[in-house]
């Protein structure tokens, strides 16, 4: 009796003991299992982190295929405001999915530096801020096409036929104001992309003369003109924000056209 009754508590002990090495086992399993996904996670974080282009990575074509360079490689005083990499212009939509610096020909970018070392002597605490400069043709197209209601010969005025092509197709054209210290724009009495006569430059007299404009917003766009002109830039007649560092013929002759991003 007494033997047996060893013989059952050895017994239960055994089984105890192998219950509890299952358990610890399965624990142990279960705490890796646990802690796998985590890594995994980590691990899945760290390869996207890696694969994702930078910005540079993405814009170092342009830069090498085409000879242009980033305006603020050369003049860290000019302000950038790149309304087409925003919702903030008049097609409602972000339009450069690639291009997030400000392009142009190397030498025009030069000249657009010299304006702003012009513009600090005038005033230390003003700055011209650019809207747009290089415009690949496929986005010279989506622009077209959007204005489709306009008559080809009025929509001309806004943006150049993508069959003749624009000078920003070529890093050779910008459109610009001017801000202060801040940021702020200068107050031009008419917004940039703004398609109405006010924004024409050759009717600035008449609206004047209307009260519609003011002499500080017509002076404000002088300001920019001269500050433009200084190095050799053409404003447009239908966009006080629009300058030209050469022609169309002079562009297509000298430069190489940007089809897409």
């Amino acid at each position: 009796m007494i033997h047996n009754l060893k013989h059952t508590t050895s017994l239960i002990i055994n089984v105890l003991l192998f219950l509890a090495l299952i358990t610890s086992c399965n624990e142990n399993k279960l705490n890796k299992e646990n802690n796998q996904p985590n890594q995994t996670i980590e691990n899945k974080k760290a390869k996207t982190i890696k694969e994702e282009p930078k910005e540079d990575v993405i814009n170092c074509d342009i830069e090498n295929n085409y000879g242009l360079i980033d305006v603020k490689s050369l003049n860290q005083h000019l302000f950038v405001d790149l309304k087409y990499t925003t919702e903030d212009n008049f097609m409602h939509q972000i339009l450069y999915k690639k291009i997030k610096k400000v392009y142009l020909q190397k030498e025009v970018a030069i000249r657009l530096s010299k304006c702003q070392d012009y513009l600090s002597t005038i005033d230390t605490n003003l700055h011209l801020l650019i809207y747009d400069a290089l415009r690949p043709l496929s986005v010279q197209q989506e622009m077209w096409d959007a204005l489709d209601t306009i008559p080809v010969n009025e929509r001309t005025k806004f943006v150049s036929n993508p069959k003749n092509g624009s000078i920003h197709n070529y890093g050779a054209a910008i459109d610009i104001t001017i801000c202060n210290y801040k940021g702020e724009p200068l107050d031009m009495g008419a917004n940039y992309d703004d398609i109405r006569e006010i924004a024409y430059p050759k009717f600035e007299e008449r609206f004047l003369e209307s009260g519609e404009l003011k002499l500080e917003q017509i002076n404000n766009r002088k300001l920019l003109r001269k500050v433009m002109r200084s190095q050799s830039f053409s404003n447009i007649t239908t966009e006080w924000w629009h300058f030209n560092a050469c022609s169309r013929n002079e562009a297509k002759q000298r430069y190489q056209l940007v089809e897409k991003e």
